[in-house]
């Protein structure tokens, strides 16, 4: 058929996915290229999809746009037009519509209700509800024209974040911050629900909003953008939460009545809040629950990218994966160019603290594994990136969970970030239920399990403070990322390790030259690029095996 769609995005989180005959070839966002966080942009990320796959603009036989915000307007084409496409191949999607067709093509789902929540999509849709199948995706809810995107779950969980002191795109910080505070300290309810609809008690956006449902309803929240300083403040984060978990339990009981469904998919922006989505697994063990990696607006070219194949060949793909990898790999000959471009600690005007030196490894895993265990925090960066905010081991932060002052090691000296916030365990798939009790698949980091205490030790450095980790299940088909965990098991006993995103104050690396500028410009103390395992000049290369030299 040879049919290839190229999906792309107006707004933030912009990017490009490929696809070729209803199969993904490669996707990105646009910040892994251009380097700036939520990057509004796609053209470099069209180039990136373009020169991977050896095509050119005129071997894709349809452009498929999102925005968020209002709807794109007839005959939009996004410039594409002056570049010669013709507007006849260019098509635009609802921005709900595509969040929902990602999440139901990446589940390998027959059939499966879709709940979509997000701060806002098109028209003021924060919460739209479909039945799909391989048939279609068709909405059953949402777009009501009535109801400001202020009266939303996502609008509201993002006002409440502006208040404690985080931007827009922070509410992950909100969720870590909720975990120090008394849930039940604020007892008004913040959302009706009624005949299958949310309303939020706020009346503005951002933290307007809340100062002034707090001032209406007699609540001490205590000073705006207080970032977690005082209790107040933890306080109305594990409020905003509990009452964000309320809705959506609501929300998704209602829709799973209506259609009867056993298998439901989450998207928009709310589905990464794992901490919530660990509630909807628990509150219906009976239904199979999916949410995909690129659950907010970085998966709305990828989403785009599946539309559109429905779109122009009839045909629904189905790509269930489990590895979020969908970059292209690098491989030694970029490595070693990028190697050759460093020879000073002073590059392209950016400052570099240390020299370095390297050697090439034929295992690896095996070698960074004894760098692990004997205490190393490393940068790895393996095979094709992910897509979606989480690093799920092709580039990764990694350290030894055991040690439970690696935390604050890594969150100060490292990423520079927030105290309060955690890190997440990566662990072998087949030997999760010994830390969650359970045989639960957790492939993306999605869900945040109450680990149990019997295995705490194990991974004391990556449990947050109430218990409960953002766990991912290693699958054997990661291959490099399963034998370094194997490897590290081997030596340890723990078949897991602490894993954050390979980036500092920056997006998450995507070449070996970005992986390369944050390791010598942080306080990393290796980094294992494929098969280079590289160090720091006057640092000893710990556990080293195997190298044949470089």
């Amino acid at each position: 058929m040879n049919y290839t769609v190229a999906g792309l995005a107006i707004g933030h989180d912009c990017g490009c996915a490929l696809m070729r005959d209803g199969r993904p070839v490669v996707a990105i966002s646009e910040e892994r290229l251009d380097r700036h966080r939520h990057s509004g942009l796609w053209a470099a990320s069209l180039t990136y999809c373009l020169q991977y796959a050896g095509i050119e603009l005129r071997d894709v036989d349809l452009f498929v746009f999102s925005s968020g915000g209002p709807d794109l307007p007839a005959g939009f084409d996004g410039g594409l037009a002056s570049l010669g496409v013709d507007k006849s191949r260019i098509v635009t999607v609802d921005h709900h519509l595509s969040h929902a067709f990602g999440a139901f093509c990446l589940s390998g789902f027959e059939d499966a209700a879709v709940l979509v929540l997000d701060a806002v999509g098109n028209s003021e849709d924060t919460e739209s509800a479909y039945t799909a199948s391989r048939h279609g995706v068709d909405r059953i809810s949402g777009r009501d024209p009535a109801r400001p995107r202020y009266k939303g779950v996502g609008s509201t969980y993002e006002a409440f974040t502006n208040f404690l002191g985080f931007n827009d795109e922070e509410s992950g910080k909100t969720m870590a911050l909720a975990a120090y505070g008394d849930p039940e300290r604020f007892d008004v309810p913040l959302f009706d629900f009624t005949g299958g609809r949310i309303m939020g008690r706020l009346d503005r956006t951002h933290h307007w909003g809340v100062m002034e449902f707090a001032r209406k309803s007699g609540l001490a929240f205590g000073e705006p953008f207080d970032a977690g300083r005082s209790q107040d403040s933890r306080d109305v984060a594990a409020y905003v939460q509990r009452e964000t978990e309320r809705a959506l339990l609501e929300l998704i009981g209602d829709l799973l009545g209506r259609t009867g469904a056993s298998r439901l998919c989450l998207s928009g922006g709310v589905a990464l809040n794992c901490v919530a989505n660990e509630r909807v697994r628990r509150a219906f063990p009976q239904v199979d629950l999916f949410v995909p990696p690129p659950a907010s607006d970085t998966g709305q070219p990828l989403g785009n990218a599946l539309y559109g194949h429905w779109y122009g060949s009839g045909e629904m793909p189905a790509v269930h994966r489990t590895s979020a990898s969908f970059g292209r790999e690098y491989g030694e000959r970029s490595i070693r160019r990028a190697l050759a471009k460093f020879p000073d600690t002073l590059t392209y005007g950016r400052l570099y603290r240390h020299q370095f030196e390297y050697t090439t490894e034929s295992d690896p895993a095996r070698a960074a594994a004894q760098l692990l265990a004997d205490g190393a925090v490393i940068g790895w960066f393996q095979g094709g990136s992910e897509i979606g905010p989480r690093a799920l081991g092709h580039r990764s932060i990694l350290a030894d969970p055991r040690d439970a002052g690696m935390r604050t090691h890594v969150n100060s000296a490292i990423k520079h970030r927030e105290w309060f916030r955690p890190f997440a365990p990566s662990i072998l798939a087949e030997e999760s239920h010994r830390y969650t009790g359970d045989d639960v698949s957790r492939p993306f980091m999605l869900e945040s399990p109450v680990i149990l205490e019997s295995a705490r030790a194990d991974i004391a450095g990556a449990i947050h403070v109430d218990g409960t980790a953002r766990v991912q299940c290693v699958m054997p088909e990661q291959r490099r990322f399963h034998r370094l965990i194997s490897e590290f098991a081997e030596r340890t006993g723990v078949p897991a390790l602490l894993n954050t995103s390979f980036n500092v104050r920056e997006p998450i690396v995507e070449t070996p030259g970005q992986a390369l500028g944050t390791f010598l410009s942080s306080e990393l103390d290796y980094l294992v690029m494929e098969n280079f395992v590289v160090s720091k000049k006057g640092r000893p290369m710990r556990g080293r095996g195997g190298g044949d030299g470089a």
